[in-house]
């Protein structure tokens, strides 16, 4: 059997004996029964009488129904009509804390806390805010140009920025955010996979049937594998979740333009090597790891986090040096480039710059990760030193 055919056999058996199809498919048909009763639910809403009685002690308040509200004019005393709230006879009762001030202020009182108090607050301001208006002699274009008095539109010299209307913003953040999941699980699954053939001593046995850089391209790309699926399950998630309350929820059409589609491809190419070098570099600090629950090494394998992070700190400013040397950088560029690439319109030479110096750096670490592999695998007891990793690495 040749190499590579032997690292495609321990890829396909990492992926395998971490992805679960039956678990996939329970849990997305969980999924699908939640967002059925969420339907269901919501549709029963709309043939339940949505009708609540407001009654009201104070003055130029809202009168008859206006829309889910019927406003009654109290003839009770105050003390009555809480009885009556208490009883669930009426749904809320408004009253004036100062009649005689100049100041209108209510209290809105209710038996608990519901959904509808926010739309009956915006009722009560929309009325008061129409007699403010016509006490001041205003007409209601003079009232919206002193709420609004001035539209900014950002105007940039730099041809190269998207408009707001793209959303990039959110888009860059999404990339952010399914990276992260990537690394997330790969970390999980590499510390558990490395650490538990470290402790149960099949080492020996492996490196009889194939070398430690066979072995170690195998779990890499099988991890990598394995967190791309989720993030591509994450991804199907989201657009189906906000599918279903664009559509079902909120009864709009279905609109997808906050996914910006052309930067799917990229996104897929600089995750694949994020994810094979932030997998190689936590395979090599796992198999220096003698016991997992004691070990020190454990946080270095949270590094591959960074460029991460340090991308979400500067990507408010697409245009400025940070982000720029960032998307260049080989340890951050698959972080940075497609954030800059859903911010900013980049030349295409930019994207496979980084693509190149991104996948020589892989290639490098992966020649550093199956030298580390091969002797952390071997040392049992006793934990290489910084030192000690760092002479195998580079030996």
């Amino acid at each position: 059997m040749s190499q590579l055919n032997k690292t495609w056999l321990v890829a396909k058996w990492e992926f395998m004996h971490f992805f679960k199809w039956k678990q996939e498919l329970i849990s997305k048909l969980v999924m699908l029964a939640i967002a059925a009763v969420v339907f269901f639910w919501h549709s029963s809403q709309e043939f339940v009488a949505t009708d609540y009685k407001v009654s009201v002690m104070a003055q130029n308040a809202p009168q008859g129904q206006i829309g889910d509200f019927i406003f009654t004019q109290a003839n009770s005393s105050q003390d009555a009509l809480m009885a009556m709230l208490q009883a669930g006879e009426i749904d809320a009762l408004i009253v004036a804390k100062h009649p005689d001030s100049d100041t209108t202020a209510l209290d809105v009182y209710s038996q608990g806390k519901h959904g509808w108090q926010n739309d009956l607050a915006a009722i009560i301001e929309q009325h008061y805010a129409k007699q403010v208006t016509q006490q001041l002699g205003l007409t209601p274009a003079q009232l919206q140009q002193l709420q609004s008095p001035v539209k900014i539109f950002n105007q940039y010299l730099d041809n190269q920025i998207k408009t707001e209307a793209k959303t990039s913003s959110l888009t860059a953040i999404g990339v952010l955010a399914l990276m992260a999941i990537g690394i997330f699980v790969s970390f999980a699954q590499v510390f558990v996979s490395i650490t538990g053939e470290k402790q149960q001593r099949v080492t020996e046995q492996l490196y009889a049937c194939m070398n430690a850089q066979t072995w170690i391209d195998g779990k890499i790309l099988g991890q990598m594998l394995l967190a791309l699926k989720a993030m591509a399950g994450t991804l199907i998630s989201m657009v189906l979740f906000y599918s279903f309350m664009q559509v079902v929820i909120r009864g709009q059409s279905l609109d997808l333009t906050i996914i910006d589609w052309a930067l799917l491809p990229w996104v897929l190419v600089f995750a694949s090597l994020g994810l094979y070098l932030a997998t190689a570099f936590m395979a090599a600090v796992a198999a220096a790891i003698d016991d997992p629950n004691h070990s020190g090494k454990s946080s270095f394998m949270l590094l591959p986090l960074v460029p991460m992070i340090l991308t979400f700190i500067v990507m408010d400013s697409p245009s400025g040096w940070a982000l720029t040397v960032l998307s260049y950088v080989p340890l951050t560029a698959f972080a940075a480039m497609p954030v800059k690439m859903a911010l900013v319109e980049v030349s295409l030479w930019q994207p496979l710059l980084s693509i190149a110096m991104t996948v020589l750096t892989c290639w490098f670490v992966r020649r550093l990760a199956g030298r580390m592999f091969k002797m952390g695998m071997v040392m049992y007891g006793k934990e290489p030193s910084y030192k000690q990793m760092w002479k195998w690495a580079f030996s």
